[in-house]
């Protein structure tokens, strides 16, 4: 089975050695734009206008994760943003835990300042990881033509702002233009397309109050959770 794409996220946004990239509170809702984006590409979640809810009678997903957020999803249409939100609520922890089950990643507990017990996840299997960079690399630095998953992959990316980390050497102004072409591109049918756009767009509005709303806290940054 494939990796979700919030999986591929969160092992993109850390080093090989286990400690986090970038803004907590951008990557956090960044994974709830990821499962969003991806109830939609499956069939199990449709966008009506400016609201996005569970698609009626669709078969359920065989994720649990994927299960865990249709069900939230059912329970009434809401806009992106809301469920980027809520759909963001701990699931940092419930991934990693599930990457570290599947022998992704290793979990390691260090204290910090030798009081505080925080927690590494260096990478165990270094395919997936690659595989993603891969692929999000010949679609931004090379031009092809991204299929579904890559390109909402592309827009998490971009709202979580992790395109220095994944592409260092690469100039960052024309891979943040590159990421937002993606997005935008008429790369798959309408209904998905606007469905990655507005994820796209309401993942990085959550972000922005997220952002604000845990300023001046450690919120994770740098280390593990």
């Amino acid at each position: 089975m494939a990796r979700l794409i919030a999986e591929e996220l969160l092992l993109l946004a850390y080093t090989p050695e286990g400690t986090a990239h970038g803004g907590s509170a951008e990557l956090d809702c960044a994974l709830g734009g990821a499962l969003l984006v991806e109830l939609v590409l499956g069939g199990h979640a449709e966008v009506d206008d400016k609201w996005i809810m569970a698609r009626g009678k669709a078969r359920p997903p065989p994720h649990p994760r994927l299960a865990e957020a249709l069900n939230q999803l059912a329970s009434t249409r809401r806009r992106p943003q809301t469920w980027v939100t809520r759909l963001s609520r701990g699931i940092r922890r419930r991934l990693l835990a599930d990457l570290v089950s599947d022998g992704v990643l290793a979990d390691e507990p260090y204290r910090r300042l030798g009081l505080i017990t925080r927690h590494r996840f260096p990478e165990r299997a270094p395919a997936p990881r690659q595989d993603a960079v891969s692929r999000l690399g010949a679609t931004v630095l090379d031009g092809h033509r991204p299929d579904p998953r890559t390109a909402a992959l592309a827009g998490m990316v971009a709202a979580a702002k992790l395109e220095r980390r994944i592409f260092p050497d690469a100039d960052r102004r024309e891979v943040r233009q590159r990421l937002r072409e993606i997005v935008d591109e008429p790369w798959a049918g309408d209904a998905v397309r606007k469905a990655i756009q507005q994820v796209h767009a309401a993942t990085a509005a959550a972000s922005i109050v997220a952002s604000s709303s845990a300023s001046g806290s450690d919120g994770g940054r740098g280390g593990g959770v």
